[in-house]
C-alpha cells in the first residue's frame, strides 16, 4: 500500500450530540448532514438522540452502526472506520444500532431512503465515520490537555486513553467525557494516513464469529415476547387471486391455534403483499398444522393463464416493438450508419429466467402494536419500509416506529421486499398481541419478489482488422423503480438505474466508435424485486458472452480482444491481466480442458473471473474459478475475501441451477429438491487475488463477483465443446 499523508478535514454542517435519552452524561458525537436550509447555524448544544460515537463515564465505548448486517460483516468494517480514528480496538467496543433509525444522517445519500444495499455501505460511510471517530478523539485529547495545562498537540490518544509521554500522565476516555462534552467544536480534524492504520486493512475476523459458531447469536427466530403468537400465512397460490370462501373450523380445532386472520392484498401499497390467510398459534408447529387444514376457495385470476415458458417469444416480439418504452443508457457515434460499412455482423439473444433469493434464514420478523407504537424485532434491512408499513397499515408516524435490529442469516435482496413487513404490521394490529411472522422454505421459494426474467439482444460490427466498430444492446426487463420509488413514472428521464448496471456510461467497459445501449421496459405483472447483483447479472452475462462471440468471429484471443477495446482503464486492465496469469491463460492445458474469461466494473471495484472446465463422464465440470479483484482499500480484508468467495458461489448457483418456473400463474418450485442450489459437491477450486487499488477509497464487494461467473463458464463451454449457450441455467450435461 502506498504511503499517504494525514488529512486535515474541514468539518461540514454538523451538530454535536451532547446528550440523549439513553446517555445522561458522557460524550456522543455525530454528524447531521442536512440540506442548506438547515444550515450550519444550528447551536452546538442541540439535543440529538443519536450518535456515531458514545463514550460513557465508566469508560464504555459504543459505536453506532446504522446499516443492516445480513452476515456480511458490515458491523465489523463500519466499526473499524470509527474505531481507527478514535484509537480504540473495534473488537473491544460495543456495537449498537440506533434507537432512532430515521435520524437524517442515516438516510442513504443516493436513494434517499433508510436502507442497506447495493454494496454501498462501506464506500459511502468510510469518510464520515472516520471523521466522527477523529472528532471524538480530538475532543477527548483537548479535554485531557486542558486538565493538565498542556497544548493538545503535546498529547496523544491510544487504546482508549490520552497520554502525555513526557510527564507520563494518562487519563482514560471515561474520566474525560464530561469535560470533552463541554468543549467547542473543532473546526477541522486530522485523519490518519494509511501508513498509520492499526485496524483498517488489517482485520481478519468478524466481530460476532464466536457468537455464531457457539449458537449464542440472536436471530429473528429467537425473539420471544410475553403473549406472543406465531403466524404463518397461506398466500394466494395463483398471482393476484383473492379469497372467495374460508372455513376456519378445522384450523381452530388444532391445539395451540388461537386465531385465523384474512390478510387482504394491498395493491395501493407499492411492492405490497399477495392476499392470504394467516394462522396464529402458540408455536410454529401448531400454526403450520392449522394452515394445513384450512378450507379455502380462491377466485379466478387473470394470471391463471400465465406461463413463463411463453416469455421468450413475448420478449422477442416486444424488444423490437417501436411502441415499447426505450431508454438509452449509453450512446456514441452512429450505429445505424456503421452497419453497412462492417466487414462482418453478428447478432445474438441472451435470456435468464425468474430466480428466488433463498437466504439461509427465511424471512422472520416480530411486530407489536402497543401504546401507540409499532415495534419490529428482526433483520429489517430497509427501515423506510417499516415506516411505510406503520403509516399505511396502522396510521402511525415515523416517531411511533421502533426497530430492534438483529443480524440476519442472509438476504440477497429478499429482505428488501415489503410484503412481510406489511403482513406483520397488519397481523399485530388485528391480533392485539405481538406476532412473530415466519416463512417456511416453501413460502420463501414461492414468495415472488425475486429476480425478473430478462432478454438481451445484441448486434455487433467488426471492421476489416477484426476490431469492434459498432455495438447495439437492448436489455428487456420490468422496472424495479415501481416497487422502490413512488412516483417513478413521473421521472423526466424515465431511467431505471437498477436495470442498466454495467451498460451505462460510467461502468460499461469497452470502447467502440459507434455504441447504442438501452433498456426496454416490459411489464409482465409478476411481482419482482431485488436479487444479489441485480441487473449486473443478466447485463454482464450478455455483454461478456457476446464479447467472446465477437472475438471468435474476428479470429482473436478473447483476452486480447477485450484489452484492445479498453481505453484509459488501467485498473480494469490490470485485473484482467492478473486473472489470466493466475489461471494460466495462454499456457498449454490438459486435453479435454478449456478456460473462459469474463469481467466487469461495479460498485467502485473491478473484477475478472476465469473458469476452468473439463470433460467428465456424463458431462462437464467446473474445476476452478480464478478471481482477481481490485476493490480499492479493503477495510476488513478477511470480510472482503469471504464476500468474494460467497459471490463466486452465488454466481455458480445462478449460472447452473437457479430457475423459477410459473405455470398457470403459480410458482412451480417449492423447496431445494426442485429449486436446485449449489452444493458442496458442485464447488470448484477457488483462487482469489486481491489487488492493492486506491488506498484512500474502498469499493463494494458484496455483489461484485457473482455476475462474471456465468459468462466465464459459458465462454469455457464454447471453447471446449463448440456450443454457445445463451440462456441460464447452463447445461453441463452436454455431450461433445
Amino acid at each position: 500500500m502506498k504511503a499517504r499523508n494525514a488529512q486535515n478535514i474541514q468539518l461540514p454542517r454538523r451538530r454535536f450530540l451532547k446528550q440523549g435519552a439513553l446517555l445522561t452524561s458522557g460524550l456522543a458525537v455525530g454528524f447531521h448532514w442536512s440540506s442548506a436550509a438547515v444550515a450550519a447555524t444550528a447551536p452546538q448544544d442541540d439535543f440529538e438522540p443519536n450518535a456515531w460515537v458514545r463514550v460513557l463515564p465508566d469508560g464504555t465505548v459504543k459505536l453506532v452502526v446504522h446499516k443492516h448486517d445480513s452476515g456480511t460483516g458490515t458491523r465489523t468494517a463500519l466499526a473499524a472506520c470509527v474505531a481507527e480514528e478514535l484509537e480504540v480496538d473495534p473488537m473491544a467496543v460495543e456495537v449498537i444500532t440506533p434507537e432512532n433509525p430515521f435520524f437524517e444522517a442515516y438516510m442513504h445519500p443516493l436513494w434517499h431512503v433508510f436502507s442497506t444495499g447495493g454494496s454501498t455501505s462501506i464506500s459511502l460511510e468510510y469518510d464520515r465515520l472516520r471523521q466522527a471517530g477523529a472528532m471524538a478523539r480530538e475532543m477527548l485529547v483537548a479535554a485531557a490537555a486542558a486538565r493538565w495545562g498542556l497544548a493538545p498537540a503535546d498529547c496523544r490518544a491510544r487504546d482508549g486513553r490520552v497520554h502525555h509521554d513526557v510527564s507520563g500522565r494518562t487519563a482514560g476516555y471515561g474520566e474525560l467525557t464530561e469535560a470533552a462534552a463541554k468543549l467547542p467544536a473543532p473546526e477541522a480534524v486530522r485523519l490518519k494516513a494509511p501508513s498509520e492504520f492499526r485496524y483498517i486493512g488489517k482485520l481478519r475476523h468478524k466481530r460476532d464469529a464466536l457468537e455464531k459458531v457457539s449458537g449464542r447469536l440472536r436471530y429473528s427466530i429467537d425473539v420471544e415476547l410475553p403473549g406472543m403468537l406465531v403466524a404463518v400465512v397461506l398466500r394466494a397460490p395463483v398471482i393476484d387471486a383473492r379469497v372467495e370462501g374460508l372455513d376456519t373450523t378445522a384450523a381452530l380445532q388444532v391445539p395451540g391455534v388461537r386465531q385465523v386472520i384474512r390478510v387482504p392484498a394491498r395493491p395501493d401499497v407499492l411492492g405490497g403483499n399477495q392476499e392470504g390467510v394467516a394462522v396464529l398459534a402458540d408455536d410454529y408447529w401448531s400454526a403450520q398444522q392449522g394452515r394445513e387444514v384450512l378450507q379455502l376457495r380462491w377466485s379466478q385470476s387473470a394470471f391463471a393463464e400465465f406461463d413463463s415458458d411463453a416469455l421468450p417469444g413475448l420478449f422477442a416480439a416486444a424488444i423490437e416493438d417501436p411502441a415499447r418504452p426505450l431508454v438509452r443508457s449509453h450512446e456514441a457515434g452512429d450505429v445505424d450508419g456503421a452497419w453497412p460499412l462492417a466487414a462482418r455482423l453478428l447478432e445474438a439473444d441472451y435470456g435468464m429466467p425468474y430466480k428466488a433469493q433463498n437466504p439461509l434464514e427465511p424471512v422472520c420478523v416480530t411486530a407489536e402494536l402497543a401504546d401507540g407504537r409499532l415495534s419490529f424485532w428482526g433483520g429489517v434491512q430497509v427501515p423506510s419500509f417499516a415506516r411505510e408499513a406503520a403509516r399505511t397499515i396502522c396510521g402511525l408516524g415515523e416517531e411511533q416506529v421502533v426497530i430492534h435490529e438483529l443480524i440476519s442469516g442472509g438476504s440477497f435482496g429478499a429482505r428488501e421486499a415489503k410484503y412481510w413487513l406489511m403482513e406483520a404490521a397488519y397481523l399485530a394490529q388485528q391480533a392485539g398481541k405481538p406476532v412473530k411472522l415466519m416463512n417456511s422454505r416453501e413460502d420463501e421459494v414461492r414468495a415472488l419478489f425475486g429476480h425478473a426474467a430478462t432478454l438481451h439482444r445484441l448486434k455487433g460490427a467488426l471492421d476489416a482488422d477484426g476490431g469492434l466498430s459498432a455495438l447495439r444492446l437492448r436489455a428487456l426487463s420490468p422496472a424495479s423503480g415501481e416497487q422502490w420509488e413512488p412516483g417513478y413514472d413521473d421521472r423526466p428521464d424515465q431511467m431505471d438505474y437498477s436495470t442498466t448496471e454495467a451498460i451505462s456510461a460510467w461502468d460499461f467497459a469497452y470502447h467502440t466508435p459507434h455504441l447504442d445501449l438501452g433498456w426496454v421496459r416490459y411489464e409482465t405483472g409478476v411481482p419482482t424485486g431485488w436479487y444479489r447483483s441485480v441487473s449486473f447479472i443478466p447485463n454482464v452475462f450478455a455483454v461478456e458472452s457476446f464479447m467472446d462471440e465477437l472475438a471468435q468471429a474476428a479470429g482473436r484471443d478473447p483476452l486480447d480482444f477485450r484489452l484492445a477495446h479498453m481505453q484509459e482503464r488501467p485498473r480494469h486492465v490490470r485485473v484482467l491481466q492478473e486473472a489470466a496469469e493466475l489461471a494460466g491463460w495462454g499456457r498449454p492445458l490438459p486435453q479435454g480442458t478449456a478456460l473462459g474469461l469474463a469481467t466487469h466494473q461495479g460498485y467502485g471495484s473491478y473484477v475478472a473471473v476465469v473458469a476452468r472446465l473439463s470433460r467428465q463422464p456424463g458431462g462437464l465440470r467446473v474445476e476452478r474459478l480464478s478471481c482477481v479483484v481490485d476493490c480499492g482499500l479493503a477495510v476488513s480484508p478477511g470480510g472482503v475475501e469471504e464476500q468474494i468467495y460467497g459471490g463466486l458461489m452465488w454466481g455458480l448457483g445462478h449460472a447452473l441451477f437457479d430457475r423459477i418456473d410459473i405455470r398457470q400463474g403459480a410458482v412451480v418450485q417449492s423447496n431445494f429438491h426442485d429449486y436446485r442450489v449449489a452444493r458442496m459437491s458442485d464447488m470448484p477450486e477457488i483462487e482469489i487475488r486481491i489487488l492493492e487499488g486506491d488506498p484512500d477509497k474502498p469499493g463494494g464487494v458484496g455483489e461484485l463477483t457473482s455476475p462474471p461467473v456465468a459468462p466465464a463458464i459459458a465462454n469455457a463451454i464454447q471453447r471446449l465443446t463448440g456450443q454457445r449457450l445463451r440462456e441460464t441455467p447452463l447445461d453441463l450435461g452436454l455431450k461433445a
